[in-house]
């Protein structure tokens, strides 16, 4: 009888590992199948606001991804940005967000939106840019 427990318990333990490995593995493949990021973007200056609208054209994505709309302004050679705006979103295939912010307070009037996906390392540029003002 005790020679069956031990049994047992190594089965269970082989069992349990490779629930774990193919586990890993299905996570792994399916972070690999997550597609890139494709979108249209259009922005644009109407009655003192700069609006940015959105439109996701590709597959749902797998993550949410962060919307960051900064001030932009350059003195001298050097050039600036500024956060005034983030949000979190996760978008479906088709789906729209749009996103109006006011420019009479900034000094330059110029706003650049970059998105940020969750589920890949994409290099900082600017998806769009509106100079209002």
């Amino acid at each position: 009888m005790k020679r069956f427990n031990k049994h047992a318990l190594a089965v269970f333990a082989s069992i349990a590992v490779t629930g774990l490995a193919t586990a890993s593995m299905a996570e792994e493949s399916a972070q690999a199948a997550a597609s890139l990021l494709k979108m249209n973007v259009v922005a644009n200056c109407q009655d003192g606001s700069a609006t940015f609208r959105i439109k996701n054209i590709g597959d749902d994505w797998p993550k949410t991804s962060t919307f960051a709309i900064y001030n932009m302004r350059k003195e001298g050679t050097k050039r600036f940005r500024k956060l005034i705006s983030k949000r979190q979103m996760r978008l479906k295939d088709g789906q729209r967000a749009s996103f109006k912010i006011k420019t009479e307070n900034l000094p330059t009037g110029r706003l650049g939106l970059w998105v940020k996906p969750g589920w890949y390392a994409r290099d900082f540029d600017y998806d769009a840019v509106v100079s209002c003002g």
